[in-house]
């Protein structure tokens, strides 16, 4: 199985984002490539990341610290003690770990598989997307999340089409996400509105990425996006 540029692994640590190639690793630790914290309770070497051309899997490298692994979309957890690896087969994920007083949590996700969940992907992991309606897409929590910050204050102001809209930091901090991941998100949005038949919002028609997020903004408040999930929750 050949692996692909969006194979790679997105492993973030308050704040801070590392990308990994599927040709590359990346160890964690106390002096590893992510340095988690300069705690000596903490190995050097405790945790590596690595492909081995099917799946990402997690490799416990410590010799007395076992790592959980949380799924963020199932109420499922698998325990990885020192010696032992695990196969990262969730969208995302954490990796929580204690060393001494002290604990730490990192957050996993495999790119490919969340932008396919982003994008709403229903044949596999290269068949086509499904429309059933012009401009009218099922938006996951994450996207609502998304534009319910983002559209805020068009939403108490629907007839005020200069409503202000927050930049992508205030909402990213909001969120409680990596600037990264907002951008990243919002794209894959975006790429997903644009194959449902709305023009200028992914690049096109020679927008600036400001007139593009005003006419993102527009658009779900005039189709009811947003209120089409408040009507079923």
């Amino acid at each position: 199985m050949r692996t692909t540029g969006r194979d790679r692994l997105i492993v973030e640590h308050v704040g801070e984002e590392r990308w990994v190639l599927p040709s590359d690793e990346l160890t964690f630790g106390r002096s590893a490539d992510l340095v988690v914290d300069a705690n000596p309770y903490l190995h050097r070497i405790l945790g590596r990341f690595r492909h081995d051309g099917r799946h990402w899997w997690m490799d416990n490298v410590g010799r007395s610290v076992a790592l959980t692994v949380l799924a963020s979309e199932e109420l499922s957890s698998a325990t990885v003690g020192p010696g032992s690896s695990a196969p990262l087969l969730h969208v995302g994920c954490s990796v929580a770990f204690t060393a001494g007083p002290v604990a730490y949590e990192l957050e996993v996700t495999l790119e490919d598989a969340e932008r396919r969940a982003d994008l709403g992907a229903v044949r596999g992991d290269s068949g086509p997307l499904v429309t059933l309606e012009w401009g009218r897409v099922e938006l996951n929590p994450d996207q609502i999340d998304l534009l319910s910050v983002l559209c805020e204050a068009r939403l108490a102001r629907p007839s005020d089409q200069w409503a202000p809209i927050p930049s992508n930091r205030t909402c990213a901090a909001r969120l409680g996400w990596t600037l990264a991941k907002f951008n990243r998100k919002l794209d894959h949005l975006c790429e997903r509105l644009q194959r449902a038949g709305v023009r200028g919002v992914h690049g096109d028609l020679g927008l600036s990425a400001v007139d593009r997020r005003r006419v993102l903004v527009d658009h779900v408040v005039r189709t009811g996006l947003l209120d089409e999930v408040t009507s079923r929750s």
